[in-house]
């Protein structure tokens, strides 16, 4: 009796210790984790299923810890730029211009009645209606219509609608982006300026991301 009560106090600490670290991990779903994300989850249920054989609940609470540590200053990593491409997946044009492109489904191991599903769940009844698709770091699979396929426009029935541009990120994590600056024909000391009317003094240390609006308005997320 008491090595059956020992053996079910385990299972409920290792159960609710996992839970934990789980929820520490990832809220996302599996199709949408990262492969060190789920290089972790993989590692976390063996280590932590540890107590159930050996009885060593300490070593599987280090081992899990450690663990949740490991995932923690990967995804960290992540967040820079320059490290994205190398710790997770990047877009991977499928179709373009109409064409499907079997290299590319070569390296994704994707097949063909594969990319048909997907295209399918998106809508897509044949694939000669697909002028691009992209599948998406997570997995996801992103498809654009041919000009002849797409959706009625309310310019197609002479109907007037007032114009709206995209939003435009111009600050992300205190680092200005040149680019779309350009884009919009403004330059590094006019964004400098208009933060500084909004109170921001030191933009690397303040701002998380600042994006301009089709009204040029600036709203600006702070650190």
């Amino acid at each position: 009796m008491k090595d059956v009560l020992a053996y079910s106090i385990r299972v409920i600490l290792v159960y609710f210790f996992t839970y934990l670290c789980s929820r520490i991990l990832t809220k996302k779903a599996i199709s949408e984790m990262t492969a060190y994300e789920v290089a972790g989850v993989m590692i976390l249920a063996n280590v932590a299923a540890e107590p159930l054989v050996d009885k060593v609940v300490l070593k599987s609470v280090f081992g899990s810890g450690v663990l949740v540590l490991l995932m923690s200053i990967t995804s960290r990593l992540a967040m820079i730029n320059r490290l994205t491409p190398v710790l997770e997946h990047t877009a991977t044009i499928v179709i373009k211009n109409g064409q499907i492109d079997k290299a590319a489904l070569n390296r994704l191991s994707l097949s063909l009645n594969q990319l048909e599903g997907l295209l399918r769940e998106k809508g897509f009844d044949k694939v000669s209606e697909v002028e691009t698709a992209i599948i998406e770091p997570q997995g996801t699979l992103s498809a654009f219509p041919k000009e002849q396929n797409r959706p009625v426009q309310l310019k197609d029935l002479n109907i007037e609608s007032s114009t709206k541009s995209l939003t435009i990120p111009l600050v992300m994590d205190g680092s200005i982006i040149m680019p779309n600056l350009k884009h919009i024909g403004r330059s590094k000391e006019w964004i400098i300026g208009e933060m500084k009317k909004q109170g921001i003094n030191n933009y690397k240390e303040e701002v998380f991301l600042a994006e301009l609006d089709s009204s040029l308005n600036l709203s600006i997320l702070k650190k």
